[in-house]
């Protein structure tokens, strides 16, 4: 059990921020620090996103895993494979690419590409692939820049992405209704038009290719191209429910949070000291999936491979999300009431700013930051010790970003801390490719 322990004198001044007759918790935490810590656990499970009524169907997340790991519908490979970058085929190949592709092993990052700092699918994606675990905890805001407010939409954004799968909804909705047809219209309404089979007398009413502006889904009648967006949008939303399982609980620092005092060694302890104390991080990274789903300029100046120093963060993202066609108030929205987007102006606020990480399994899912510029937790803490870079950042620093002025013990204190917040691994059956 965590007692609490009254210190005098000396000890007080080492384990509390004032030297009082105070009563610490474990011997080292204030009531405040206390409280804050509490607050940080258990994990309690993903939020409900009413824009998604499939969210929690177990049908529809068995189907989500297969979609998550199938290849047939990727398209055609912009850069190939040239013995070193982790490439998936040669130019011109199709049917090589799965999210699986980037997002692998048991926390679900991307193992392959070569610069690391990156991913490579149909062509270099800049950014680094973000885990998957515990992916369903960002609430509304998704990918480091808020892109999308929902996960099912943005699970449909990579399809059509040139980088990305570079691919088409037709060609998913073929594939779709070609291997997977029983379970998909078991879950949704309508059944799939069984002109969508090749040898359908009605077949050149669904090219085998095309996305909206192209001038093959530019010659599908309305009712036929809204069938198509139909199928695309209920994949976006299976995989949403498969994404909603991948779930990793019970981190050696939940265990202590509630009453197993060993579960964290003594400099694990002075590390989550300093996390809710002098090193502040717990003013953005304040839920017990340790984001405040919140956007900050953290004074990072962007470098690496394939990186691009002058993006704008959350800023340069406002005007596609209000637009976009599958947003939380779009028609395809199970609930577009939600008033998610209400209020939500381009503030020139938010150059420079990016969506704050969630650090469990932080220990495990290397490279850091969007970028990928840092390789170890030793690197994002000097970061932010040194109160970001001094120069070649977008916006404003942040007024929470300030130097720190860090021991190295403190710093080591630190990272054993974040050690801590790797939980366990997911079911092996959730690993799996249900098509082997």
């Amino acid at each position: 059990m965590i007692r609490r322990v009254a210190m005098l004198g000396w000890g007080c001044i080492v384990a509390s921020t004032a030297c009082s007759d105070e009563e610490l918790v474990d011997g080292i935490f204030t009531a405040a620090q206390w409280a804050k810590i509490e607050e940080l656990s258990p994990l309690p499970d993903p939020p409900l996103d009413s824009t998604n009524r499939f969210q929690r169907d177990p049908m529809a997340a068995a189907l989500g895993q297969a979609l998550f790991f199938e290849t047939d519908y990727a398209g055609p490979l912009r850069v190939g494979d040239d013995g070193q970058n982790g490439g998936l085929g040669m130019v011109g190949d199709t049917g090589k690419i799965a999210c699986a592709s980037c997002h692998q092993g048991p926390w679900l990052i991307d193992l392959r590409t070569n610069p690391h700092n990156v991913s490579l699918g149909a062509d270099i994606i800049a950014r680094n692939a973000a885990s998957m675990v515990n992916v369903a905890y960002y609430a509304p805001w998704i990918e480091n820049d808020g892109l999308l407010d929902s996960l099912w939409s943005e699970a449909m954004i990579d399809i059509e992405s040139d980088t990305g799968f570079n691919s088409s909804r037709l060609r998913l909705a073929h594939v779709i209704h070609a291997e997977y047809r029983e379970q998909y219209d078991a879950i949704f309404d309508p059944d799939l038009d069984p002109a969508l089979d090749p040898s359908h007398p009605e077949a050149a009413r669904f090219p085998a290719d095309g996305r909206p502006t192209s001038p093959e889904w530019n010659a599908m009648t309305p009712a036929d191209q809204e069938h198509v967006t139909g199928i695309y949008v209920n994949f976006g939303k299976a995989l949403h429910a498969y994404l909603d399982l991948l779930v990793s609980r019970d981190a050696p620092f939940d265990r202590y949070v509630a009453g197993e005092t060993d579960a964290l060694t003594p400099a694990a302890k002075r590390g989550l000291r300093l996390f809710v104390g002098r090193a502040a991080c717990v003013e953005c990274h304040d839920t017990p999936h340790f984001s405040d789903d919140d956007f900050h300029d953290t004074a990072i100046a962007a470098t690496g491979p394939f990186i691009a120093s002058d993006e704008q963060g959350r800023y340069a993202r406002i005007d596609f999300l209000l637009a976009h066609e599958f947003n939380s108030s779009s028609r395809w929205s199970d609930d577009p009431e939600t008033g998610r987007l209400d209020g939500l102006t381009k503030d020139e606020a938010l150059i420079g700013a990016w969506r704050t990480k969630g650090l469990r399994q932080v220990a495990e899912t290397a490279p850091y930051m969007h970028t990928g510029q840092f390789a170890t937790l030793e690197d994002v803490i000097d970061f932010y010790d040194q109160g970001g870079h001094a120069e070649g950042f977008q916006g404003i620093r942040d007024d929470i970003i300030r130097p720190l002025d860090l021991s190295a013990d403190e710093k080591s204190d630190l990272v054993e801390f974040l050690k801590t917040l790797t939980g366990q691994e997911l079911p092996a059956e959730l690993l799996l490719d249900p098509g082997e």
